[in-house]
């Protein structure tokens, strides 16, 4: 715990300190052998700690009387940091959900507040951040404008803040962006998947194989999941398990072969 009179310089190199320990505790067990995801699914606990504590600070600065009319407001990881799936330098996105907290195109006081509070030191100590600050309809217009987008949100996960309005976000999201474009973003799957096969090799036998692209790569296995999940709303090689679409023994195979990849990416 910092005391409370911590100087910002103090807060900064207690932060760089935590997140230098914790990934050199991350290279241990990676070295000692632990599995790919294990190791990834770490690093996002790692960055969920220290992103809680920024937004819980930033909240505490505030005057009792604003905390206690507080708006709805939460952070969500996405894309990859939402699946819990963080490779050493992989990109941490996350989004500000808020609901009616911006006007004239401007935060309001309470979302300024923590915007600054959770950015400022994430660039300070180096992290590469991609970042969003959406509304509700915000998330339904840029998923429904860019299938990335989409696909993206389709796997966020609330990092802190109001749980109440993050499930709202996820029924609005499978109601407005999911139920009814079955067919077109898995044709839109399928088409990304020609164009990355014909960029990076169309063969699982490269030499020197693209781990996240290629054919066989990360994104093939990611995009079943994505696929099925708008076909049968399925979450997991485990659900498809239970509905037979795979045996047993094929869920298995592969999910050691994404365990694996994954855990050369970390290499």
């Amino acid at each position: 715990m910092l005391p409370a009179d911590s100087t910002a310089a103090e807060k900064l190199a207690c932060y760089k300190g935590f997140l230098k320990v914790q990934t050199h505790r991350l290279k241990l067990r990676h070295r000692a052998g632990a599995g790919g995801r294990e190791i990834c699914a770490g690093r996002a606990v790692m960055l969920d700690a220290l992103l809680r504590h920024l937004w819980e600070t930033a909240k505490s600065s505030l005057s009792a009387q604003a905390q206690k009319e507080f708006p709805p407001l939460a952070l969500v990881a996405i894309g990859g940091y939402g699946r819990a799936e963080l490779n050493p330098h992989s990109d941490i996105d996350f989004m500000f959900l808020h609901d009616g907290q911006i006007a004239a195109n401007r935060p309001l006081p309470y979302l300024s507040k923590l915007i600054d509070g959770v950015l400022y030191p994430l660039w300070d100590v180096g992290l590469k951040v991609g970042h969003a600050v959406r509304s509700l309809d915000d998330c339904v217009k840029v998923a429904n404008t860019d299938m990335q987008s989409k696909t993206s949100l389709i796997e966020a996960r609330l990092i802190v803040g109001d749980e109440a309005l993050f499930k709202k976000f996820q029924k609005t999201l499978v109601a407005k962006c999911v139920i009814g474009f079955e067919e077109k973003y898995i044709a839109m799957r399928l088409e990304d998947q020609a164009t990355r096969r014909t960029k990076y090799g169309n063969s699982a036998c490269m030499q020197e194989p693209n781990i996240k692209n290629g054919c066989g790569g990360l994104r093939d296995y990611q995009n079943l999941l994505w696929m099925t999940f708008f076909k049968y709303h399925t979450r997991s090689l485990a659900d498809l398990e239970r509905q037979e679409f795979v045996s047993k023994a094929e869920r298995k195979q592969l999910e050691d072969a994404y365990g694996f990849l994954l855990r050369v990416r970390t290499e």
